[in-house]
């Protein structure tokens, strides 16, 4: 609880308790009064501010506020009710339930003693307004606990939080591990191959080419025939040469080329202009032409330019669905669009390298409602890579 606001509200209890004494009082204030009151006040503070946390100070400290208020009642006079305000808070906040159970029928049983000579509408109402107070206070312990609840499981997902931010960020150091790892051991047998087959081949053709310099001036046919068997060692260890790159860089890399490049384009727009740049693709790729692969990526340059330029966009989605031989290319941004768009060059453009496709361009803007642009693109179903040479 607010220590702050609980201290205010004890003194404003002692203010009314005073008051009531005053207002009525059934003989004069003298200092046996005052000193009950000190002791009522002190026995009150004590509990609240040094020995809450310790129940059974709590529960002696109530019975003998409970016996305080019951003299000074029956002496001097005041209202009830103001004596057992603090009792019946402290009693149900400070001690177990079953305890400030006890708690509420002392005080019950007390407040009946103190008022039995008035009206029954008098022990009535007093009755009442002590089984509130009673209720209300259950209801503050209960949102109490419920708060202290709530911050303890705060805490405790925080600090899982911070546990898997942790862990998130050793498995990534772990997996940079490994990666770095792998391509060392790929490169280191890469190499190894490189070095058995190229050095074998280089080595024979250097011993070769003496013989055949030695040969050439003696019989000028016998060096032919070397050199032509060289030739076919020569391309034989070329080829060699060729299926090692070809592992280096697999066909599966090769494929997905134009993928990498869009993406690293759209990474790089993102961070040169601040543009939130969102690029999807469908579950199924297809590979594509060199050809394809240049209208593609001249098509999101220069949607990319112009929303920045012209749209003043500071989002754009794109998303490329591969069908069986179709892609279909949707981007959108949330520029300022228009009502009235005219064809300027990068427009035509795109227009131009799609026709060249066979493709088909459609767009749709409104002033307020950004740009979209729709293409549609036929593509080859067989793709054949480069070859190296």
């Amino acid at each position: 609880m607010d220590n702050r606001f609980m201290s205010v509200f004890r003194h404003i209890i002692f203010g009314l308790l005073i008051i009531g004494l005053a207002a009525f009082n059934k003989g004069s204030i003298d200092e046996y009064a005052i000193i009950l009151l000190f002791l009522f006040v002190i026995n009150n503070n004590l509990r609240f501010f040094t020995f809450r946390n310790k129940k059974a100070f709590v529960f002696i400290s109530i019975i003998l506020e409970i016996f305080l208020s019951s003299i000074i009642y029956e002496y001097y006079g005041g209202i009830v009710l103001f004596y057992f305000i603090l009792s019946i808070l402290d009693g149900v906040l400070f001690l177990g339930d079953r305890i400030s159970f006890l708690v509420g029928l002392i005080i019950y049983l007390t407040a009946i003693y103190m008022i039995k000579g008035t009206s029954p509408e008098m022990l009535t109402l007093n009755l009442g307004v002590i089984t509130i107070l009673l209720l209300i206070s259950y209801y503050i312990k209960r949102e109490y606990h419920k708060k202290l609840a709530a911050e303890k499981l705060y805490y405790k997902l925080r600090d899982s939080e911070d546990k898997l931010k942790k862990a998130n960020m050793d498995l990534e150091t772990y997996a940079e591990s490994i990666k770095e790892l792998t391509a060392m051991r790929e490169r280191n047998r890469i190499s190894r191959e490189i070095h058995d087959s190229v050095g074998h081949s280089l080595s024979t053709i250097i011993i070769q080419l003496g013989a055949i310099e030695k040969m050439a001036k003696k019989d000028g046919n016998a060096a032919a025939g070397m050199a032509e068997n060289l030739r076919e060692f020569a391309k034989a260890g070329l080829e060699e040469i060729r299926m090692a790159i070809r592992e280096l860089k697999p066909v599966e890399m090769e494929k997905y080329e134009p993928i990498i490049a869009i993406e690293n384009l759209t990474k790089q727009f993102s961070k040169h202009t601040g543009v939130d740049v969102k690029l999807g693709f469908s579950k199924d790729k297809q590979a594509l032409t060199s050809h394809e692969s240049t209208v593609v990526y001249r098509i999101v340059q220069e949607f990319l330019s112009n929303s920045i330029r012209h749209g003043k966009a500071s989002k754009v989605n794109i998303f490329m669905n591969f069908n069986e031989d179709q892609l279909i290319i949707t981007l959108r941004d949330n520029g300022i669009g228009t009502d009235e768009l005219k064809k300027g060059m990068g427009l035509t453009n795109i227009w131009e390298r799609v026709e060249e496709l066979g493709g088909q361009a459609q767009y749709s803007t409104e002033k307020g409602k950004g740009f979209l642009l729709r293409v549609v693109l036929p593509l080859e179903r067989e793709y054949v890579g480069e070859q190296y040479g």
